[in-house]
């Protein structure tokens, strides 16, 4: 009996031995073969995902339509600055026994001259100050509301908007010119107003999607389309108003600017998070390399503390100073190359555009080098804003001072204007970029709020050249040498202001904004 309960004990033992044997066997095998179809999906998923990587990456895509959305703004902004030219002529001056100076001798040209052109319109150089500065009437106010909606409701809209209804205000100037000035100033007033949200909802777009090494020669490279919208809007309204009528040259843009914005519609959104066809890759990177926080909710925005900070009013003077010379110029090159210089309406709009040409080719190369100095060479980023923004306001100045001795010599006015113009780029990757560095979760708000500081000079840099130019002396080289001079005092004044105490490191509102989001100010 002993026998066999062990012969049977031994063989219970067999038998579960099997069992388990055969259990391990089968569990290898399946193992094995969950591992072999897993290591496919990850190849597959691999293969899936370097056939669908975009050729453009999302982020550049954005900046393109950006850029072009620029050119549709600005435009539509400009393009009266050359028009006006041609729906005035040679205009009176506000004191009937003015004289439009002859100094400079009148040019022989395949365009009749401007100076004795015929204008359908009535309006002395005083009124003409007033029409071309209205515009930034309706600017100034719609900036930090801009930057608020922009935060609170997502970039895309407010940006997209801002150039759709532009455009269609542009397509009634020619109806509202014919019927008061006033109808005219009302229109680009609105303009204006709509115009406002634009740069505050960029900037606030910016932040969400421009890594830091990324972000001068995003920001840049999308504001440069502002530079090609001037050269486009005063090379083709010349030719345009010359062969088809001044009407023409509001028609063509404002439409222009309503079929960009359903390309906008389509391709661009508030954040990598809300892209359906960014890669994951892509989206990933953004959002780990920016590492936003909820520090950026605008009903945690801490007014106190960025309208105290010396780094936000450094931004705000050195913005207001590179904004006098670039508008005064902007909305009176043309007039002085008609008046001074006797440039003929089609020769003007080229002329003109020349300044805003090299500009345009210029600014990304210097948001690529300071993004370089940065990246390779480890330049300190407040360095980099204080240099770049100096030099590029000390330039123009420099510039603008030497056109005021040079008189009548065609080549070398032209070329200096150009150059003072074209080295504003380098201010560009100074102030222009200096919100997102001190704090990319109000990018916008700040934006809002040194650009409706720096909208100030649109308003009176034309009238001040209106009052200047329209004295007894009319127009004349000396009286523009003011312009010029006054320009140049400005430049180099509000760039030692920021040099002073501008800062590129984040700030502590937006360090303790990060550590504790729930604090309100």
């Amino acid at each position: 009996m002993v026998e066999i309960v062990e012969y049977n004990s031994t063989f219970d033992n067999s038998t579960a031995n099997s069992q388990e044997v055969m259990r391990a066997e089968i569990n290898t095998e399946l193992k094995n073969s969950t591992d072999h179809h897993q290591t496919d999906s990850r190849r597959s998923s691999t293969a899936h995902n370097k056939t669908d990587k975009p050729w453009i990456p999302a982020r550049y895509i954005l900046v393109i339509l950006a850029f072009f959305g620029f050119f549709n703004l600005y435009a539509l902004r400009v393009n009266l600055s050359v028009a006006i030219v041609a729906m005035v002529g040679n205009a009176p001056s506000l004191n009937a026994n003015t004289l439009t100076s002859e100094e400079c001798p009148l040019r022989n040209s395949t365009g009749s001259s401007s100076s004795s052109a015929k204008g359908e319109f009535n309006w002395d150089s005083y009124t003409q100050g007033i029409i071309l500065g209205s515009f930034f009437y309706g600017y100034i106010f719609t900036q930090l509301p801009g930057a608020w909606i922009a935060k609170r409701f997502g970039p895309k809209q407010p940006f997209g908007l801002s150039a759709f209804l532009a455009g269609l205000l542009a397509l009634l100037i020619p109806v509202a010119a014919r019927w008061s000035y006033w109808a005219l100033i009302a229109v680009r007033v609105l303009q204006g107003v709509v115009e406002g949200v634009c740069f505050p909802s960029m900037h606030t777009m910016m932040g969400n999607w421009a890594p830091p090494l990324e972000r001068t020669k995003m920001v840049t490279f999308a504001y440069c389309g502002m530079h090609l919208g001037n050269v486009g809007a005063m090379v083709l309204s010349g030719m345009i108003a010359e062969s088809w009528g001044w009407e023409s040259v509001f028609y063509f843009f404002g439409a222009l600017s309503c079929a960009w914005y359903f390309v906008w519609l389509w391709f661009a959104f508030d954040t990598p998070e809300k892209h359906p066809r960014i890669s994951a890759q892509e989206r990933s990177f953004i959002v780990s390399s920016i590492n936003h926080s909820k520090s950026g909710e605008v009903s945690h925005i801490p007014w106190k503390r960025l309208l105290s900070s010396w780094p936000v009013w450094a931004i705000c003077v050195g913005h207001f100073g590179n904004n006098w010379g670039f508008y005064t110029l902007l909305t009176s090159l043309p007039t002085y190359f008609s008046k001074i210089l006797h440039f003929s309406l089609k020769e003007n709009g080229t002329v003109s555009a020349l300044p805003y040409l090299v500009l345009l080719a210029s600014m990304p190369s210097m948001g690529y080098i300071a993004d370089r100095l940065r990246r390779k060479h480890r330049y300190n980023t407040t360095y980099i804003r204080k240099i770049f923004h100096f030099v590029g306001q000390l330039l123009p100045a420099l510039c603008l001072i030497c056109v005021g001795y040079i008189g009548c010599d065609v080549f070398f006015a032209v070329l200096l204007l150009t150059i003072a113009v074209g080295s504003t780029s380098i201010a560009a990757s100074g102030f222009q970029v200096n919100h997102i560095d001190i704090s990319p979760a109000y990018a916008g708000i700040l934006m809002g709020i040194t650009n409706t500081v720096a909208t100030i000079p649109g308003i009176a840099g034309p009238y001040v050249v209106g009052l200047v130019t329209n004295g007894q002396e009319g127009q004349t080289v000396a009286q523009w040498r003011i312009v010029f001079y006054i320009s140049a005092a400005v430049y180099v004044v509000t760039a030692l202001f920021y040099v002073i105490f501008a800062s590129g490191e984040p700030q502590n509102w937006e360090k303790k904004k990060a550590e504790t989001p729930n604090d309100e100010e």
